[in-house]
């Protein structure tokens, strides 16, 4: 099955999947339908054991959630929706990727921002090169990280750490992402292929079986969080449809489309958002 904005390569019980939307990897709703449409054939793929993602574009992982079709998920009513009522689509994406019966496996190496933490968070394990660059750029803008990222954060790196990654909106660096507990384990570029390669080849000689009841004590050491989490998640979309009800934050969101993502903007996006909102009062 051919996707526009993925690369699927069967690679014996491993599918390494790359993120092909170049020049930025944004996190559009093509990319959303062709993520669900990959797990929905994984759900029932016997032959699959481990799952890869990574970037097949220099720089970027995901830069994150495009900001077109955020503002056009509000006021489109043809813009697909998530098929559950309590969560929205990222939402219900990253805990699609999380219930896959597959070990799932993100391979980071360059810039990994907004939804693509928040994807990348319902992965099971996250390795990157320590000059990698992961950041929720959203409280710069007036509101939240609402894709799952403000409840996987409180929940994965404590409320400290989460509260800082969040509401700094800065770029933290693959090693101080390790640090937080953001990722497994951050490498030096060179070493990222080789120390990855070598973890996904154990993970694919488990079995089905052992993968499977490996996960199942993972899913019941963490079933009383569900409750936390959809409670996070409804509290991520209250304060999110409450941002998007004013002026300024639509007026940041309508400039971003018109004068980010480009690659040169996203390159340092923190600094270029401090430009944009110098002279925004956000309430």
């Amino acid at each position: 099955m051919n996707f526009e904005t993925l690369a699927l390569r069967p690679d014996g019980n491993i599918l390494r999947v790359s993120l092909a939307a170049p020049p930025l990897n944004l996190m559009g709703r093509q990319m959303v339908m062709d993520l669900f449409a990959v797990a929905g054939g994984l759900m029932t793929d016997p032959s699959v054991r481990v799952v890869v993602v990574d970037s097949a574009v220099e720089d970027f992982f995901i830069a994150h959630f495009d900001i077109e079709d955020m503002i056009a998920s509000v006021n489109d009513p043809d813009t697909p929706q998530s098929a559950y009522p309590d969560i929205n689509i990222l939402q219900s994406l990253a805990t699609t990727w999380q219930g896959l019966p597959q070990v799932t496996v993100a391979k980071i190496d360059g810039i990994c921002r907004g939804g693509g933490v928040e994807f990348a968070m319902g992965l099971d394990m996250r390795f990157a090169s320590s000059d990698s660059q992961f950041c929720l750029p959203e409280a710069s803008g007036g509101f939240l990280a609402s894709g799952g990222g403000a409840t996987r954060l409180l929940m994965g790196c404590g409320p400290a750490r989460a509260l800082e990654i969040l509401l700094t909106s800065r770029d933290f660096s693959g090693a101080e992402a390790e640090r937080y507990g953001l990722i497994n384990r951050a490498l030096p570029r060179a070493e990222l292929d080789a120390y990855a390669e070598d973890t996904v080849k154990r993970l694919a000689r488990r079995s089905r079986r052992v993968i499977g009841i490996h996960k199942e004590v993972s899913r019941a050491v963490y079933a009383s969080f569900a409750d936390a989490m959809f409670a996070g998640f409804g509290a991520e979309n209250d304060g999110l449809r409450q941002s998007l009800s004013l002026p300024d934050v639509v007026h940041f969101l309508n400039t971003m489309a018109d004068q980010a993502q480009t690659p040169e903007s996203e390159q340092d996006l923190p600094a270029f958002i401090e430009r944009v909102t110098a002279n925004v009062p956000f309430d």
